[in-house]
């Protein structure tokens, strides 16, 4: 009998899956990689300060130390690198950002993230269309990939993971427990990704998923590779000249496979901001699983007590995923409240008996 079957293992099952090996808990992971999972292919950022209206992002200062701790246990763990702290520059091309900029930034809850490095001289070197731009410290990369296949590794070693799509058809649910084909376990958490669409359990929630489209490029000796960059497209070095250029967002996809016109829109940006040839080297798409209140989905479903959702990180996942796996964790264990705000209890109104 396990504790818990986590359903997918991307981040989100990910740091289930390590909170629960902290408490010492019985699981197993069911999961079967899937080529547009954003967690294989997103780059990562922890970003504390997004858009164009410079908007701190939510709770980012409870969010930011507790995944850069969790990623530093994780590093010694697997003895990899994991965390890459980064400034990011946001580069303005236009008067009225600058201007925008310039309001938000007497904002005091700002201050702490506002980095002293920018020079407008060092971005006009190898970017086009440079007007000014800032600098935010306390972000950078995080590398999702790597921690998703550590863990996979591990956990097929220690027989805890079972590489298959999983069946709803084959879940029996009983009063006190789950079986599925014949493995028992006391609570089963679905942590898909953009999959559960398809969950018949959760799919009364207001999923938005929205496919991205981004291209691994080739940028030889890139003056840029220490800073993650904001000019149009990001532009962030993954290893040694290759450098992640994205992403495209679209709500109204037909097909997951990578758009020709996303592709070519996408070199079209990077041409008009960097000065430097560049080689295409893969095209490649992935499903965010974002939702239509921008916070995630976690909780029980609100007949079948053993069944929980914990979902919904969008573009996210790296800052979001540890803080609230720890959160719904020790919610399971030790009875702690969900924060109300990613608590689906909020769309009950959404469930139809």
């Amino acid at each position: 009998m396990y504790d818990y079957i986590i359903v997918g293992q991307g981040i989100a099952g990910t740091m289930l899956a390590h909170f629960l090996d902290e408490k010492n808990k019985r699981f197993l992971i069911v999961d079967k990689k899937h080529e547009h999972a954003a967690s294989l292919i997103a780059a990562g950022v922890i970003n504390p300060i997004t858009g164009r209206n410079f908007v701190k992002s939510w709770r980012i200062d409870e969010f930011i130390p507790f995944a850069n701790n969790i990623y530093r246990i994780l590093e010694n763990k697997f003895d990899i690198s994991i965390l890459e702290s980064r400034n990011i520059a946001m580069i303005f091309n236009s008067v009225n950002t600058e201007n925008n900029w310039m309001v938000r930034s007497s904002n005091p809850e700002l201050k702490k993230y506002i980095s002293n490095d920018f020079q407008v001289d060092f971005y006009t070197k190898f970017m086009k269309n440079v007007k000014n731009g800032v600098e935010f410290k306390n972000g950078g990369r995080v590398k999702i990939k790597e921690i998703v296949l550590s863990y996979k590794k591990e956990l097929k070693d220690k027989q805890k993971y079972l590489e298959e799509a999983f069946d709803y058809s084959e879940l029996n649910i009983q009063q006190n427990n789950i079986a599925y084909k014949g493995i028992y376990s006391k609570r089963i958490i679905f942590a898909e990704g953009f999959q559960a669409i398809h969950n018949p359990f959760f799919n009364y929630l207001p999923f938005m998923p929205a496919k991205g489209d981004m291209l691994l490029v080739r940028i030889n000796n890139h003056p840029g590779e220490k800073k993650i960059i904001k000019h149009g497209v990001f532009i962030i070095n993954l290893e040694d000249d290759i450098y992640w250029i994205g992403s495209t967002y679209n709500r109204e996809y037909k097909t997951l496979k990578p758009n020709s016109d996303n592709k070519l829109d996408l070199i079209k940006r990077l041409k008009r901001v960097i000065k430097s040839p560049f080689t295409v080297i893969k095209h490649l798409t992935a499903i965010r699983p974002t939702v239509r209140d921008r916070r995630p989905f976690i909780g029980k479903h609100p007949i079948f007590s053993n069944l929980y959702i914990f979902n919904g990180m969008g573009a996210k996942g790296a800052t979001l995923a540890p803080y609230f796996a720890h959160q719904f964790i020790q919610h399971l264990e030790h009875n702690k409240i969900i924060d109300k705000e990613v608590d689906i209890k909020r769309y009950i109104s959404y469930f139809n008996v």
